[in-house]
């Protein structure tokens, strides 16, 4: 995969050299092998579930994307939620069987009252990061156990949205958070997607991930972790951050694929499609 800029909007645009066909979410391969590995995070012994905000405009296949790999035992898929609407995977959630959530219609959630979307964001927030303990209101007192049990948000939006929530995010730490995978169309891709409708072309049918059922260990070397930490300071400086969680993030994603490959030890071409992934983790290509 190699990436471009339109010389007019500075934006990234994706490019594969494989063409779309039938079935296929076409040039979307990178975004779907991101998805992937964030999924794996969920298993992974001694790192938290990554979380991924896709940022792209509408018709760009996000909703498809994150539905790619429905079935999958660890995935819930919600449409709509508040604070209390966890609640009936509380069970699940505790027993570390269920690692992500996917938000399918994130703005209808924050579409909510003002109150009622901010304490659903941070209730989220707090399992993406440092996991749920107790909370008490007037609806009455929740508990989660003592082990602050963590998973990990998968969500789309678009750059305008994104845009208009990034200040109030940045203040409440949510933006931090998640990783944000931004991207957009190429004319050759609208070309493709064109012809392939025009044809008849079909959106994928389920993609379920063999997932292990158990965490698994998998271990990442100094010279490679070094490596992935550089990145992630680019990253953060970037983003106005200081790249703390891009580097959790990254260490997790070369993990993951790892573990995609049925690997105990993270290799050097684990570490180059991190690397190579990286360039879609920042707002800058959206942000005029």
């Amino acid at each position: 995969m190699k990436r471009r800029r339109n010389s007019r909007s500075g934006r990234g645009v994706l490019e594969r050299t494989k063409t779309g066909q039938s079935g296929k979410l076409i040039k979307m391969e990178p975004i779907v092998e991101i998805i992937k590995a964030a999924i794996f995070t969920g298993r992974l012994h001694d790192e938290k579930p990554v979380s991924i905000m896709l940022v792209a405009e509408q018709e760009s296949a996000k909703t498809e994307a994150l539905k790619y790999f429905r079935g999958t035992k660890t995935i819930r898929y919600i449409s709509d939620l508040t604070s209390k609407g966890l609640n009936p995977y509380k069970k699940e959630i505790m027993e570390h069987k269920v690692r992500h959530i996917v938000l399918l219609d994130l703005v209808r959630i924050l579409s909510h009252g003002k109150g009622v979307s901010e304490r659903t964001i941070q209730t989220i927030a707090s399992l993406m990061e440092e996991g749920e303990s107790e909370t008490s209101d007037a609806g009455g007192r929740d508990t989660w156990g003592e082990t602050f049990p963590k998973i990990g948000a998968l969500m789309g939006i678009t750059p305008a949205f994104f845009r208009s929530k990034r200040g109030r995010w940045r203040e409440t730490g949510f933006l931090t958070r998640f990783v944000p995978v931004c991207f957009r169309y190429s004319d050759e891709t609208v070309k493709l997607i064109h012809g392939s409708i025009k044809n008849g072309g079909s959106t994928p049918s389920p993609h379920p991930v063999s997932i292990p059922e158990a965490n698994v260990m998998v271990s990442l070397k100094d010279e490679f972790a070094t490596i992935l930490s550089h990145k992630s300071r680019e990253l953060g400086e970037r983003m106005r951050t200081y790249g703390f969680r891009y580097h959790r993030i990254l260490r997790a994603l070369a993990k993951g694929q790892a573990a995609m490959q049925n690997r105990g030890v993270v290799q050097l071409c684990d570490v180059t499609q991190v690397l190579e992934w990286s360039e879609f983790f920042t707002d800058k290509e959206v942000i005029l």
